[in-house]
């Protein structure tokens, strides 16, 4: 790469209409809004259970977080929102719990991987016990709920010197095609800890099993497994639309829609942009 990376960042803005990691939601008891909660952390999630916490974190947070994305409608980290009732009356605990459900229009939505029959048979369980008020004061608050940090420690220091583990997190194919190229790669980006972690930091390790997992429109699949800075990319020739996974451990999670190009880096930036919620962090 040659080019200053100001003229990556320049190209990045030039893509839109990214989409979100986990997929959007709707409900027609509740409206959308585009603010924060009101309360979050601890104190916001000290009324929960903590199986009951644990599906919210796991499954539903990335777009009902403390910042709504992906169009989901309302917030799902507090008791209060969970014992909130919708316009037909039921409460949102009860409305979440028909939607876990529902095999035609599932949440998470497909292609994310449905919830567990065992984290359905909590919500019911704590449902019919008249959803009795939780002391769990601790545990997560979701890949997207933190504040920003570079968690490995470590970042990239050998500025444009061309290498696989150079500038995490920026737009790969954005920079190399800014600097005069060509599109090397066909899909190219970064896996991190968390949600939210700046540029040149380096992301996941491969020890962590993470990979993105990429189907394009005739089927065909590609893993691609992270490097030791957690970038990962391909030069094979994929065709559009694609669906696309990050996996790690055992975990799976699924954008719900098709990204209109493989430069995961453009939308999945520190903050997210084009409605995805952040990085593309481990499930």
């Amino acid at each position: 790469m040659s080019k200053a990376l100001l003229a990556c960042v320049t190209a990045q803005l030039l893509l839109v209409s990214c989409g979100n990691d986990l997929g959007s939601a709707s409900d027609s008891g509740t409206a959308p809004d585009s603010g924060t909660a009101a309360d979050s952390g601890t104190a916001a999630r000290s009324g929960l259970p903590c199986d009951i916490q644990a599906v919210l974190s796991a499954r539903c947070e990335t777009c009902h977080g403390s910042t709504l994305s992906g169009g989901a409608p309302m917030h799902l980290t507090s008791y209060a929102d969970l014992t909130a009732s919708s316009a037909s009356g039921a409460s949102i605990a009860q409305r979440c719990l028909d939607r876990m459900q529902n095999t035609s229009a599932q949440m998470p939505p497909l292609p994310a991987t449905s919830v567990s029959a065992t984290d359905i048979a909590a919500f019911q369980a704590w449902i019919a016990a008249g959803t009795p008020i939780g002391e769990c004061t601790s545990g997560g608050s979701g890949p997207f709920g933190g504040p920003v940090v570079c968690t490995s420690a470590t970042t990239w220091t050998g500025g444009n010197q061309e290498s696989p583990l150079m500038h995490p997190g920026v737009a790969c194919i954005a920079c190399h095609t800014s600097s005069g190229e060509g599109p090397r790669f066909k899909v190219a980006g970064t896996i991190y800890p968390t949600g939210h972690e700046p540029n040149d930091c380096n992301g996941a390790a491969p020890a962590t099993g993470a990979a993105v997992e990429v189907t394009d429109a005739t089927g065909k699949v590609l893993s691609l497994p992270v490097n030791a800075a957690g970038n990962f990319y391909s030069t094979a020739t994929i065709r559009f639309p694609i669906q696309v996974a990050v996996v790690a451990n055992g975990q799976r999670r699924a954008m719900s829609s098709s990204p209109p190009t493989g430069d995961c880096n453009t939308c999945h930036t520190q903050d997210g942009t084009n409605n995805a919620p952040g990085r593309i962090a481990l499930p």
